[in-house]
């Protein structure tokens, strides 16, 4: 009997072991597939549009529209102006760009039999937040300070007072505007505004 019972447990640990060792096998394999660490998640990208950061960008343009009321008959060229601006800083989606705008308008006007002729004359600094609506178009406001000089000259006056007139002094001005490029570096500009006129428009080349 005890050898009947010997042989019959030496039998059971000899089928259990296979078991085992495939248990074993599969607990194993389990953790290297079941127990993988979370995957990392990657941040949020701010937007991208066709002004960012180190962008030089430059804007020429006329003007309709002028700030400055004029009296009789007059007769106003367009505002001639050009602006430049670079990309300095990285701020949520959008950029912060600084520059600087040099504009130019001649005026003649007649009035009780005078001619007076004029021109007008600004240099500013600015600076503007651009959001990137899309890759091509990107919208932005900022404001401008700098230096307004108008020149006026008559003819036809008896009087010593209307020769000539020199007007100038310091301004600021706000301005919203939006720029659209067909090409990475040819667009189009157009901006509202109060310095010389209250419209301008012309080309942009981005660089």
């Amino acid at each position: 009997m005890k050898n009947l019972f010997t042989s019959l447990l030496s039998l059971a640990v000899l089928a259990a072991a296979p078991l085992a060792s495939q248990a074993s096998g599969f607990g194993s394999e389990g953790t290297s597939l079941g127990l993988t660490g979370p995957k990392k998640v990657s941040s949020i990208k701010a937007g991208v549009g066709p002004f960012e950061e180190g962008t030089n960008a430059l804007n020429v343009g006329i003007g309709f529209g002028a700030s400055y009321a004029y009296v009789g008959s007059v007769s106003a060229t367009p505002a001639f102006s050009a602006s430049f601006e670079r990309g300095i800083k990285q701020l949520g989606p959008g950029v912060l760009g600084i520059g600087a705008l040099v504009g130019y308008q001649g005026t003649s006007a007649e009035f009780f039999g005078i001619k007076q002729k004029s021109s007008d004359i600004v240099v500013s600094v600015r600076g503007a937040y651009h959001y990137p609506v899309t890759d091509s178009f990107d919208a932005y406001a900022g404001i401008g300070v700098g230096y307004r000089k108008i020149s006026y000259s008559y003819e036809g006056s008896t009087s010593s007072f209307l020769t000539t007139a020199d007007y100038g002094g310091i301004y600021s001005a706000g301005f919203i505007g939006g720029r659209y490029f067909f090409t990475d570096a040819i667009g189009a500009f157009a901006e509202l505004g109060y310095d010389q006129t209250y419209l301008k428009a012309g080309l942009s080349m981005k660089f």
